[in-house]
């Protein structure tokens, strides 16, 4: 559950993007390449051939692997919450792997926080809406990190995201 965020925080983002996107054994899209629709407890539940793993446990529903989800919440979604009860967020996504566009959600207690964001000819423009009574800073690639109050905001990046998502 943790290999993404440790190649995310180890400047690794490009292998943290293939490895989400491999469709061979073992990974997230191999599940989905053999017709799941949740998470399995091993990468190889039901073997290539259709047979199941012969070990004592195979869940097709299960946690562990699927923590995958809080970092496509984190790092590709990019909502981020950063004080106790959602009274800051944090909206920072994280392009790569060939990914063009995102759309977050997070029902905070005190309303919707919401990130779409989209790669553009010029770099990125993203649509963030923070909930009433909530802080947040926004940090999109090659802009320097802003706070914004709550509402809807709609922010541009500058040339440098086309360069990171050209490399991936």
């Amino acid at each position: 559950p943790l290999i993404c965020d440790a190649l995310t925080d180890t400047g690794h983002l490009d292998t943290a993007y293939r490895l989400l996107l491999q469709t061979d054994c073992p990974s997230w899209l191999y599940t989905v390449t053999m017709g799941a629709t949740t998470i399995w407890e091993r990468w190889d539940s039901l073997r290539p051939d259709g047979t199941l793993n012969p070990g004592g446990m195979t869940s097709f529903n299960h946690y562990a692997l699927g923590a995958v989800a809080d970092w496509l919440h984190r790092v590709v979604g990019g909502i981020t919450v950063t004080e106790p009860g959602a009274t800051a967020l944090a909206f920072r996504p994280r392009p790569g792997g060939g990914i063009t566009w995102a759309r977050t959600r997070y029902e905070t207690p005190h309303g919707t926080a919401a990130l779409f964001w989209e790669t553009t000819a010029d770099g990125m423009k993203a649509e963030i809406t923070v909930p009433p009574n909530c802080t947040a800073v926004v940090e999109l690639p090659g802009r320097r990190p802003d706070r914004i109050a709550p509402g809807t905001h709609i922010l541009h990046s500058t040339e440098l995201l086309r360069r990171i998502v050209s490399e991936a």
